[in-house]
């Protein structure tokens, strides 16, 4: 695989992103709760930064059509970059807390116009044979900066306090910004379409409809991600103190081993990455079956070590059906409708995300915490049911 100088840069640019992402969470989280002590404001942080990202998608149609692409790719990072400035001061002075959340509804905008984007340039940069080894390198790296990002966030914090924290995310986008100046991509605007917002999206609606195959792997997506939020923070350190009777070092013995799981994953796909472009379908319906199966012994086993073997093996699976399922689905997405299908998808992605927090967080209050694992298990064998059923439908006679 030979690396272009562009996929390098975008490599860059998105690594520093979304690593300055998870720096300013944290430190904003901990801004917001230092003032108002309140769970629910800090926790709006996250809320407000999910909701303007599902806009962003739902917008990048007629966003990508106004404004060129290499211009967009400038302008969204610019302004991640001057929003994160305009945090670092504000958080000096005494604020009103809506404004900081303003601040981080627009940074998280641009940041949602960005992700698709990245996509289509990935497409350009990349073969198709090579597509789901560049997600490898990608999502291997990410994860890595990720989980020290976590780590390194907490202790920067109670070393240097958060605001620096925040300093480090402005330097991270400064990087970010110069690296994509260095990309290159056609400098174009997408088809006009002389329609509205709203009718921008029944058309896209329409389209996605029209092709089954890309309109089943997004559904199954946003039902994986519906029941995916039991390893958020929260939930993991309830399972941890409730089920595993262990005290919270344990917690973070738990969500390393998720990460250094999903880490390993990325770079199997990279070292046989021939094999699993050989049947994408089948392997994205075998993982998601193993995983759903692995969910369940993990939610009745007690035993906390087990519980960490069985954590490092569900990082791999998840890790390798995503990349497969990632550049599968970009492979299958024609040039022309690549930035708005997969704006599209970000959005009812993050929307589930939304829904999944609620809804696995509403269920948590009223079973014990086990049986939320299990239930989640078992929707993910039924995910790879219905799945199993539709590409045997689709595909008939031909292998897949």
């Amino acid at each position: 695989m030979k690396l272009n100088p562009s996929f390098i840069y975008l490599l860059l640019a998105v690594l520093t992103t979304n690593l300055a992402f998870s720096f300013y969470t944290m430190a904003l989280t901990y801004f917001v709760y230092g003032a108002t002590n309140s769970v629910f404001y800090s926790s709006l942080v996250t809320f407000i930064s999910v909701g303007a990202k599902v806009l962003s998608g739902l917008w990048i149609g007629s966003i990508t059509e106004k404004i060129k692409r290499k211009s967009l790719l400038i302008y969204s990072i610019s302004i991640q970059l001057i929003s994160m400035v305009l945090l670092y001061f504000l958080t000096n002075i005494e604020v009103f807390i809506v404004v900081i959340y303003l601040i981080v509804y627009i940074l998280s905008f641009a940041n949602g116009t960005f992700m698709p984007m990245k996509t289509k340039i990935l497409k350009e940069t990349l073969e198709e044979q090579d597509m789901s080894k560049g997600l490898s390198i990608l999502n291997s790296i990410d994860q890595i900066l990720l989980f020290s990002g976590w780590v390194l966030g907490a202790w920067i914090i109670s070393l240097i306090g958060n605001n620096n924290l925040l300093l480090i995310s402005v330097i991270l986008l400064l990087i970010a910004f110069m690296s994509v100046l260095k990309i290159k991509t056609d400098n174009v605007t997408e088809e006009r379409a002389n329609k509205g917002t709203i009718g921008k999206i029944s058309d896209l609606l329409k389209l996605l409809n029209s092709k089954p195959l890309i309109k089943n792997l997004i559904i199954i997506e946003c039902l994986e991600v519906l029941i995916g939020s039991v390893w958020i923070g929260s939930i993991t350190l309830k399972f941890v103190q409730n089920h595993l009777h262990q005290n919270i070092e344990w917690w973070g013995y738990i969500n390393a081993s998720y990460y250094l799981g999903t880490i390993l994953g990325a770079f199997i796909v990279m070292k046989f990455s021939k094999i699993f472009q050989n049947k994408p379908v089948r392997i994205i319906i075998y993982f998601i079956a193993l995983y759903g199966i692995l969910l369940i012994i993990y939610s009745i086993n007690a035993l906390s070590i087990f519980a960490i073997v069985l954590v490092i093996f569900i990082g791999p699976i998840l890790q390798i059906k995503e990349i497969v399922q990632e550049s599968y689905l970009i492979n299958m997405i024609s040039h022309k409708d690549l930035v708005k299908l997969t704006g599209l998808k970000n959005a009812l992605v993050q929307m589930s995300f939304l829904l999944s927090i609620l809804i696995v967080g509403a269920i948590t209050e009223v079973i014990k915490i086990q049986y939320v694992y299990t239930i989640s298990g078992v929707f993910s064998c039924l995910i790879a049911l219905y799945f199993y059923c539709f590409a045997k439908k689709y595909f008939k006679e031909q292998k897949y």
